[in-house]
Formats: C-alpha cells, sequence, structure tokens
C-alpha cells in the first residue's frame, strides 16, 4: 500500500501541526528541496515544529514523494553529456590538424585530455549515485 502525499499532510495537520507548515514542507519536498534546508526551517524560531515531529513528517513525505535524492543525479548526467559532446568535438578537430600543424594539435589535445579528466569526475560518481550539486 503506497501512503500518498495528501495522506501525509492529513495525519499531521491531525496530530496539531498548522497547516500552513505542512503545506510549506509539502511544496519543499515536491520541488526536492534538501532535508536539512527543510529541517532547519520547519524547526525555527518563525514556525516553531518540534524536531522530532518535522523529522518524522518529512521522512513519511520524502518516501510517498519517492526518496530524498530522487532527482541528485540530473546535474551530473547533464555534465557528463556536455562533456562527452566535447570530448567528440575536440577528438575530431585533434584528429584534423594532426597531418597540418603541431603546435595547434597539441592545444586541442591537451583540451581533450582535461574534458576527458572532467568527464570520468562527473559520470563515475553520478552512475555510482553520488553525485552532489
Amino acid at each position: 500500500m503506497k501512503i500518498k502525499l495528501e495522506e501525509v499532510k492529513e495525519k499531521y495537520v491531525s496530530l496539531g501541526v498548522p497547516e500552513k507548515n505542512v503545506e510549506y514542507a509539502l511544496n519543499a519536498v515536491k520541488t526536492c528541496t534538501k532535508k536539512d534546508f527543510i529541517m532547519k526551517n520547519l524547526t525555527s524560531d518563525i514556525r516553531k515544529v518540534d524536531a522530532t515531529t518535522a523529522n518524522s513528517m518529512l521522512d513519511e513525505m520524502f518516501t510517498a514523494n519517492g526518496g530524498e535524492f530522487k532527482h541528485e543525479n540530473r546535474g551530473g548526467y547533464l555534465y557528463s553529456t556536455f562533456y562527452l559532446i566535447a570530448i567528440v568535438a575536440l577528438g575530431i578537430v585533434t584528429f584534423y590538424f594532426s597531418k597540418e600543424n603541431r603546435s595547434m594539435q597539441f592545444k586541442f589535445g591537451g583540451a581533450l585530455l582535461l574534458f576527458i579528466v572532467l568527464f570520468f569526475r562527473t559520470f563515475i560518481p553520478t552512475i555510482r549515485g553520488r553525485f552532489r550539486e
């Protein structure tokens, strides 16, 4: 049985958490805001939500929404794709200059090597699920 976000909202409103605070948490979870940031705002002097209540509410909301790090690796895939395109383009240009100009080949080869390093520095952590923006 899958828990829905509206059920979590109703549960915590019935437990005495002000509806505006539950709405804030719900909207923040939907926009994939980091849990630490939401917790800090919920337990602040203005909202005054108990830390244990806020923590359990956020845990349930993130579970219902698909997890805290649901969209965390998107940037890693985006950067990796950009670097891969740059690698292919620089590879073509480098091999084009291989016959004509050694100095240009060396410069483009250096840029190619840089993009290969950047590609692996973003792609491997992204595959492992550890890329953080």
